[in-house]
């Protein structure tokens, strides 16, 4: 058995991930489902929140799965520790230095909110966000030296993500330095937990801890 720590994405909270962490303790793991700071309350509580206070907010655990930011912020982690047994990224954003550049356009130009995607059924989210808050994971990520990442990764994309490229996982494949398996969830959106593969994924998950343990 594993201590798994669960790491939800920008604007999402511990009940984004709250599907597959049943699954997971059903089976036997000990589960930490953290809800980042600045979220799971007002959109307004992610003003002056950044990627440092995310980062510190990951749970220690033998096994980080990570949902969109939460699967950079679980890569951050496993770049600079050498304690994790592996890492699931889940929809992982690609280091983006043009959407760098946008945001600050736009915040140059006085916008302090960006619209953001209408929530997954049944998630606690946002579906508005500081600025500030973009810049910070936009910088978080292109901040992330996945070449130090060299202990076991199961890399999942969703063939129908309207936030992530899907070929963007093929790029975080080819810079990790450790070993990559790849899943592709065919019917799933970026909200992939909460998602009609979640069968899928949760099988795919246990059986990658099982080969880590």
């Amino acid at each position: 058995m594993a201590r798994i720590g669960l790491v939800h994405g920008l604007g999402g909270s511990a009940a984004t991930m709250a599907p597959l962490a049943t699954v997971l303790e059903q089976h036997g793991h000990e589960v930490l489902a953290v809800t980042l700071p600045g979220h799971g309350t007002d959109p307004e509580d992610l003003v002056g929140v950044g990627w440092t206070d995310w980062l510190a907010a990951v749970p220690h655990a033998e096994v980080l799965i990570g949902q969109s930011m939460g699967a950079a912020l679980a890569l951050t982690v496993a770049a600079v520790h050498d304690h994790l047994r592996g890492v699931v990224a889940i929809n992982m954003p690609a280091a983006d230095p043009d959407g760098l550049e946008g945001l600050e356009w736009r915040r140059s130009r006085g916008h302090d909110w960006v619209d953001g995607p209408e929530l997954a059924p049944g998630e606690v989210g946002y579906t508005r966000f500081p600025i500030t808050a973009l810049v910070e994971m936009v910088e978080g990520v292109l901040a992330l030296d996945l070449a130090a990442v060299d202990c076991p990764v199961l890399l999942v994309n969703s063939a129908h993500d309207d936030v992530v490229d899907p070929m963007t996982a093929h790029v975080v494949a080819d810079a990790l330095s450790g070993p990559v398996e790849r899943l592709t969830l065919p019917h799933s959106g970026h909200v992939a937990t909460m998602g009609p593969d979640l069968a899928l994924l949760t099988d795919a998950v246990l059986a990658a801890i099982g080969q880590w343990s």
